[in-house]
């Protein structure tokens, strides 16, 4: 049974994963991914921060600790063995789709090209590609969602022509890649430490300058103030640093010792989508 306090815990993650859904909504990542992901990170955590006197955990532990099933544990660690982040990745029903209009042969010319399809006339179509690739997903809703990034062309005589092997939403570039690296990832270790009942140090700094009310006429002002303010803390901040990357270059070259150290500095706006 939930208690009070993890019903709080999970009410304050569903405002945090709005954000990041909205997010990889916009960078064609599906819940599907996320979740298998989600799953292998939980999985891999268990292994690694809750073995008994320094042994591994075994599956069955995991299995209690995270609530997935033993068969569902054993096949994420059986594919977590040698493999690459990317492993866990399962491609979406738009993804799947493209791939197989432009290597099917049931979907390509003499010459080894996609076709162009008719939307529902005749065989193959757009249609049945949908049905044999997309599982239950609308027709419909698959080519207002391919055209939307620009996947396929719509040609007279309800015909369309598919113009990229990839699902790649427009605009996708390296910022969340980087944001959730060096942004997310950084901002919730540091939650973690914080939170980490058998922590015997000091928390690490977290905090948050914020007041509610702000007239948007405002907002520009207020963001620029930060930007330049945020930018001469940050530079100071890794001056200071680089100080004591070179000690320790010359103390050791153990790189078991060493750790990535920093601050984390963003300007946020929640009454914004973007």
């Amino acid at each position: 049974m939930t208690s009070p306090l993890q019903k709080r815990i999970l009410d304050a993650l569903v405002v945090a994963l709005k954000p990041l859904a909205r997010a990889l909504l916009a960078s064609g990542i599906t819940f599907k991914q996320f979740e298998e992901i989600s799953k292998a990170a939980f999985v891999e955590v268990a292994a690694s921060d809750y073995g008994i006197r320094g042994r591994p955990t075994n599956n069955s532990r995991i299995a209690v600790i995270t609530g997935l099933g033993r068969k569902e544990v054993k096949r994420l660690r059986d594919r977590e063995s040698g493999r690459s982040p990317s492993g866990f990745i399962t491609e979406s029903p738009a993804s799947m789709l493209l791939h197989h209009w432009n290597n099917d042969p049931d979907y390509q010319d003499k010459e080894g090209a996609p076709l162009i399809l008719s939307y529902d006339d005749g065989a193959p179509s757009f249609v049945s590609l949908v049905a044999k690739y997309a599982g239950d997903i609308p027709p419909g809703a698959m080519r207002t969602e391919l055209s939307r990034v620009d996947a396929i062309e719509e040609l007279e005589g309800e015909r369309i022509r598919v113009t990229t092997p990839y699902f790649v939403p427009p605009g996708l570039g390296d910022r969340l890649i980087i944001g959730l690296e060096e942004g997310a990832a950084t901002l919730l270790s540091t939650l973690a430490h914080n939170c980490d009942p058998k922590r015997k140090e000091e928390p690490r700094f977290q905090r948050v300058a914020s007041v509610d009310g702000i007239h948007s006429d405002f907002h520009s002002e207020i963001e620029k103030y930060a930007r330049e303010h945020l930018t001469t803390i940050g530079l100071d901040f890794c001056t200071y640093l680089d100080s004591y990357q070179r000690r320790s270059f010359a103390k050791s070259s153990d790189e078991e010792g060493e750790s990535q150290l920093g601050i984390g500095l963003y300007y946020y706006n929640l009454g914004e989508k973007n």
